[in-house]
């Protein structure tokens, strides 16, 4: 549902200017975290700390069994990304409603989904064991290194932590045949409003060559 604060703000809500248009890119790669530590606190960096590499290779080879509720996995490549949803939740309509016109109640959540195309299926099988985490939040990787996040904390110490995902499912082996590889799907959802806090950040490294598991 909408939530809108009553009795109504004083005035209209200012609409910040900007002076630098924001475009993200394709998504590249996926690194996944739960979104809570073992103490029940948000999973986050500092601004310094998300750009530096070392500060995400600790994440990803955590063993101190008090740490590894933060621990971090980073995909391989991923394909094809294709996002829908975030429509309008509408009631009404026709004689249900004042002249007809629909009421705006909500928003639903938004789905994306990628292709994962020639994946070992022993990748596929350690990417399923995420789909029974009730507690799990990603980081997007763009094509030209950048990461989204969830931007938090104060304007003077910000921090990032990991998008809230739900729904997560990781399709069985689709065969390509003669024309096309074989893939399977990688699918999860946003929450409504996912996006307002989401934030770019150019990080030190490049999380698409640097992130790596070790063989």
């Amino acid at each position: 549902m909408v939530q809108c604060s009553c009795p109504a703000a004083p005035s209209l809500t200012t609409i910040p200017a900007f002076s630098c248009g924001e475009n993200f890119g394709q998504i590249q790669k996926l690194a996944f975290q739960r979104l809570y530590d073992a103490s029940g606190n948000l999973n986050s960096f500092t601004e310094a700390e998300i750009k530096v590499l070392t500060n995400w290779t600790s994440k990803m080879t955590v063993t101190s069994p008090a740490d590894l509720n933060t621990k971090i996995v980073v995909t391989p490549f991923v394909e094809a990304p294709t996002q829908e949803g975030g429509d309008a939740i509408t009631f009404g309509g026709g004689n249900e409603t004042l002249g007809g016109v629909e009421e705006t109640v909500g928003r639903s959540g938004s789905t994306i989904t990628f292709a994962l195309r020639k994946f070992p299926q022993s990748i596929i099988k350690a990417l399923k064991a995420l789909q029974c985490e009730t507690n799990l939040g990603v980081f997007l990787f763009s094509e030209n290194g950048a990461i989204e996040a969830i931007k938090g904390g104060t304007t003077e110490a910000p921090t990032y932590s990991p998008i809230p995902i739900r729904s997560l499912f990781v399709g069985d082996k689709i065969h390509g045949g003669l024309e096309e590889p074989d893939s399977n799907e990688l699918r999860f959802a946003f929450l409504p409003n996912y996006s307002d806090d989401l934030a770019v950040v150019v990080p030190d490294f490049n999380p698409l060559t640097q992130l790596v598991v070790s063989e």
